[in-house]
C-alpha cells in the first residue's frame, strides 16, 4: 500500500502475541486500516536464566520479518515497536534486539511495566467512552498483569504485576495438568505479589474495571457462550468457567464455547489471575474493550508528533519534584539547543536525539537532590530508575548517561548502558553537554558566551569571541580540561577565535 502522510504504526511486541495495527490519522480521529497478529508466545520460549530457545526466537524474526514488509515504505518517525515483560527478563536483550531490529526494520523500545500501564490506559481511555469517575484497567499478557486507575487522559495509578497467563501457567501448570490444589497456589502466587498494591488502588477507587487483553475477551465469551457481542462478566461467571477448565484435567482437553484453540493453553492462567485480583480488590463485574496497548501507542505516537508529548511533563515534573536549579538549567538547556541545531547536520543527528540532550539538560543537576559531591552519578541512577511516564528503557538510559558524562573524567562504561545505535550519538551529544555544562559553571547569565560550532567525523572546533578566555580563566581551565576528557572518547575539542587564528592549546 503507498504510503500517505497520515499513516501511522505501532507495533506491540507482547509475551503471548505480537500485534501490529496500521491506521491512518486525518487530524481529528484514527482510522485503523490493517491489522496483523502473530502468536509467538515468547515468555514460553525463556527460561529461567533469560535465555531464549531458538525455536522461539525463529518465530518471533519470522513473525518481524513480515511485519517489516508491510512496513517498509513508511517513514520510521511514524512507527513504534515496543517490546514488553518478555524482552525484560531476556538475559541478554541487546544480542536479541539486534537481530530483532534488522528483521523489522526499526528499532525496538524495550518500556517498563509500569510505561505498559500508561499506553494501556492510554488506548482503552480513547478508545471507549468510560463517562464520569474512574476506571481500573487491567491487561493480562503473557507474562505480566498491567493496572492503571484513572478517569482524565493520563492515568493517576499505573502498576505493572509480574504475573501473565503464560507464565502463570507454565509455572502453576507444568506439564499441562489441571487440579483444584495447583489452581489455588497459583492465585495465592497472585495475591502475594499484589500486597503492596491494594491500599493505593483501593484508596483511590473506580467506578468500573475494563479489561483490554485477549484473555479478557476471550473470557467474555466463554461466560456468554460465544456471544459475538459479549462485553461483560461476573466474579460467578469466573468460578463457573474455573470449575469447567479445572474438570478437564488437562490443558490439552480444555474446550469450552467461545475459546480459542491457540488461547486454550494459557487460558488457566488467565482465570487464575483474574480470580486473584477479585478476591484482593473485591470486584464483581468486569467491562472489556477492543482497544490495548497498541492504540495507546497509536495516540502516543500521534502525540509525540505533534508536539504533545507526555515526556516533557514527565521532566518538567521530576526538576520541580527534586529542586533543579531552574536558571542554571535554563543556561545549559539553551545553549546545548543552540549547539545542536549547528552540528545537526554534520553529525546526523535527529529530532529525537535533540529532544533527548535537552532533557537532559533540564535534569543535568538532579543528582545534587541526593548530594553535591560525585552529583553526576547520583542523577544517572535517578535517570535509570526513576519512573518516568512516555520514556522507554533506552531512552531513560541515554539521558542517564548523558548525566554520568557531563563533567569529572570520562568513563566510556556508559556507552554500554545504550543499544550500539545510539552510542555514536551518545558521544558526541556528551561533548555538547561537557562543554555547556563548563561554561555555565559560574552559574551566571553573563558568563555564556557566543558561540559558533563546526563539527568534523572526529573533532569539533568551538568558536569564541577575540579575548574572552583571557578574561574568563576559569571558563578557560575548564575547556583544557575538557579538551583531555573529550580525547578519551575519540573526539578532539579545537577552540579558536571567531575573529583571527589563535587556537587554545591542547
Amino acid at each position: 500500500m503507498p504510503d500517505t502522510p497520515s499513516q501511522h504504526v505501532a507495533i506491540d511486541l507482547g509475551s503471548n502475541s505480537f500485534h501490529m495495527v496500521v491506521a491512518h490519522h486525518d487530524g481529528h480521529q484514527l482510522r485503523i486500516v490493517d491489522r496483523i497478529k502473530d502468536m509467538v508466545r515468547l515468555a514460553g520460549g525463556i527460561d529461567h536464566h533469560g535465555r531464549l530457545d531458538p525455536a522461539t526466537q525463529e518465530r518471533a524474526l519470522s513473525s518481524l520479518a513480515r511485519f517489516g514488509q508491510r512496513i517498509s515504505d513508511i517513514p520510521q518517525r511514524r512507527v513504534r515497536a515496543v517490546g514488553t515483560q518478555s524482552f525484560r527478563r531476556l538475559a541478554h536483550p541487546a544480542a536479541f534486539l539486534v537481530v530483532a531490529e534488522t528483521a523489522l526494520g526499526c528499532p525496538i523500545d524495550v518500556i517498563s511495566g509500569s510505561e505498559e500501564a500508561r499506553l494501556v490506559y492510554l488506548g482503552v481511555h480513547q478508545g471507549t467512552p468510560v463517562g464520569e469517575g474512574r476506571s481500573l484497567i487491567i491487561d493480562i499478557g503473557g507474562g505480566s498483569t498491567e493496572l492503571a486507575i484513572g478517569e482524565t487522559d493520563e492515568p493517576e495509578l499505573t502498576a505493572t504485576v509480574p504475573a501473565g497467563c503464560v507464565s502463570l501457567t507454565e509455572s502453576h501448570f507444568r506439564g499441562g495438568k489441571l487440579s483444584a490444589s495447583r489452581f489455588r497456589r497459583a492465585v495465592e502466587a497472585v495475591e502475594d505479589r499484589m500486597v503492596e498494591l491494594i491500599k493505593p488502588c483501593r484508596n483511590l477507587g473506580w467506578r468500573r474495571v475494563i479489561g483490554s487483553s485477549g484473555t479478557m475477551r476471550a473470557i467474555a465469551s466463554m461466560a456468554n457462550e460465544s456471544k459475538e457481542d459479549a462485553r461483560n462478566f461476573t466474579r460467578a461467571d469466573l468460578e463457573r468457567l474455573r470449575d469447567l477448565v479445572l474438570a478437564a484435567g488437562h490443558v490439552d482437553r480444555i474446550e469450552l464455547p467461545g475459546l480459542s484453540s491457540r488461547r486454550a493453553p494459557v487460558i488457566v492462567g488467565g482465570l487464575a489471575i483474574l480470580e486473584a485480583l477479585s478476591n484482593v480488590l473485591d470486584i464483581e463485574t468486569f467491562e472489556t474493550s477492543d482497544a490495548a496497548l497498541r492504540e495507546g501507542l497509536l495516540h502516543d505516537l500521534i502525540g509525540r508528533l505533534d508536539h504533545a508529548d507526555p515526556r516533557g511533563l514527565s521532566v518538567s515534573g521530576m526538576a520541580e519534584r527534586l529542586g533543579c536549579d531552574a536558571d542554571q538549567a535554563a543556561r545549559v538547556h539553551d545553549w546545548v539547543q543552540a549547539a545542536f541545531d549547528q552540528v545537526a547536520v554534520g553529525w546526523e543527528l535527529s529530532d529525537d536525539h535533540r529532544d533527548l540532550l535537552l532533557w537532559a539538560a533540564q535534569l543535568h543537576e538532579v543528582g545534587r537532590s541526593v548530594n553535591h559531591h560525585h552529583h553526576q552519578k547520583h542523577g544517572a541512577y535517578l535517570l535509570t530508575h526513576a519512573d518516568m511516564p512516555g520514556f522507554t528503557r533506552p531512552e531513560q538510559r541515554f539521558m542517564a548517561a548523558l548525566i554520568a558524562l557531563q563533567r569529572g573524567k570520562v568513563k566510556r562504561e556508559a556507552a554500554d548502558w545504550v543499544p550500539q545505535r545510539m552510542r555514536l550519538p551518545l558521544m558526541r551529544l556528551s561533548a555538547l553537554l561537557r562543554v555547556a555544562v563548563t561554561l555555565a559553571r559560574p552559574r551566571s547569565d553573563q558568563a555564556m558566551p557566543d558561540f559558533s560550532l563546526d563539527p568534523r567525523n572526529d573533532s569539533l572546533v568551538l568558536g569564541l569571541p577575540p579575548i574572552w578566555l583571557d578574561t574568563h580563566p576559569l571558563s578557560a581551565r575548564g575547556l583544557k580540561y575538557q579538551q583531555r576528557q573529550l580525547h578519551k572518547l575519540g573526539l578532539e575539542l579545537e577552540i579558536k577565535e571567531l575573529i583571527g587564528i589563535g587556537v587554545l592549546p591542547g
